[in-house]
């Protein structure tokens, strides 16, 4: 398909690289992944041309795997779509994204969820923050990394230590100083 781009190679319009079908399958698998439900619209309703221009403006880099993700060699159930995509983590990965992003930056739904978005905090960087204080992310430290990689499907690796190195030398959360001074 050819679409004019801007200077960066992004296309003018995002839009533009979704045909028709593709954007019925994509409102198809919106409303089966986020249905109307307590109050809340379905996706399919809400992540519309606004939130996709949005959402693939950020992020140009979802474009293709969304493609990927809306192509027609998968048929049109979303359930059966979906199963398939699970052995396809980029074009999941980003279908799920694009869908929820742009679900969730609707000025409608965050109303409805009393979620006013992201407010700027004060940090004090000389204060020792209060939940390593309380020891509240000990458990998670302790129980290491537990992510997956959306390009590979991988899940995460413990980082291996060079020989001869202690796990404190490397690891800057491994100090258990709780001294809340500036260092001069």
């Amino acid at each position: 398909m050819n679409v004019s781009a801007t200077p960066a190679g992004r296309p003018a319009d995002p839009l533009l690289v979704l045909e028709p079908e593709r954007r019925a399958r994509l409102t198809a698998l919106a409303d089966h992944l986020i249905p109307e439900a307590h109050g809340m619209p379905s996706a399919g309703e809400v992540v519309g041309d606004e939130r996709l221009r949005f959402v693939l403006g950020a992020r140009p880099d979802l474009i293709d795997p969304l493609r990927a993700a809306l192509r027609d060699e998968l048929g049109d159930d979303p359930a059966a779509r979906l199963a398939a995509l699970e052995r396809e983590p980029n074009p999941n990965g980003a279908l799920q994204l694009v869908i929820v992003a742009g679900y969730y930056t609707d000025k409608d739904v965050r109303e409805r969820l009393g979620y006013p978005g992201q407010l700027a905090q004060q940090v004090n960087a000389w204060r020792y923050p209060e939940y390593l204080a309380e020891g509240l992310i000990d458990k998670v430290l302790a129980r290491g990394p537990v992510w997956r990689d959306p390009t590979t499907g991988r899940t995460a690796e413990e980082p291996r230590q060079p020989e001869g190195l202690a796990a404190d030398a490397t690891d800057p959360l491994a100090s258990t100083s709780t001294d809340a001074s500036p260092q001069q």
